[in-house]
């Protein structure tokens, strides 16, 4: 027999596990499948879900009936999904301003398609191949289009270590491309000038 709401609402502020999944268990399908229209990639979808059902047990004690709930779940959706679009747009540009640097450089027409995946599929996974303080410093800088600032913020360090980090990153980066790919390397220059720029 279904719980009456009052009961179940009164046993969710009081943290009541099992209340939590009650409503877990009511609003979990109806809100994966509100995220997935706008954010069409199943792990991403169900990541924010998740998330969202993670924020509302942390305010369990903030909640004075189920429309409450159910605004909450579908206000914090929707944002969640508006932020998390935001942020592969911001990608998408990055990487567009990448390549539209390459584009403009004169080649002698081998830049082709094939070319400048090879060359973008180098860079990120000699990215993911950094030290680890380098490697976040480096995408929050640099994929993200975080200042020093707000990364030196984020990371609880001092603007000169983030300047340190990115100066390290840039000149690993550099070795292990030079030394991988000769084909690749004739543009790396042009890539690091993308970064300066960006940065």
């Amino acid at each position: 027999m279904e719980q009456p709401d009052n009961d179940l609402i009164l046993q969710f502020n009081h943290g009541d596990t099992e209340a939590f999944a009650a409503i877990y268990n009511k609003y979990h399908l109806t809100l994966y499948y509100f995220v997935k229209r706008f954010i069409p990639e199943r792990e991403d979808a169900e990541d924010i879900t998740a998330d969202i059902f993670v924020k509302l047990w942390k305010l369990h004690a903030n909640f004075d009936s189920i429309k409450n709930i159910e605004a909450f779940l579908y206000i914090t959706g929707r944002n969640a999904c508006l932020n998390f679009l935001r942020h592969l747009q911001k990608q998408h540009e990055k990487q567009k301003e990448l390549l539209h640097v390459l584009l403009q450089e004169p080649a002698e027409g081998i830049l082709q398609e094939d070319l400048k995946a090879e060359v973008l599929k180098s860079i990120h996974k000699e990215i993911e191949g950094l030290p680890r303080s380098c490697r976040r410093v480096f995408k929050m800088a640099y994929l993200e289009g975080l200042s020093n600032g707000q990364i030196a913020e984020i990371l609880q360090i001092n603007n000169q270590s983030v300047r340190n980090h990115k100066q390290r990153a840039i000149k690993l980066l550099r070795i292990a491309l030079l030394n991988k790919n000769v084909l690749a390397s004739a543009f790396i220059g042009l890539y690091f000038h993308l970064l300066r720029t960006l940065g």
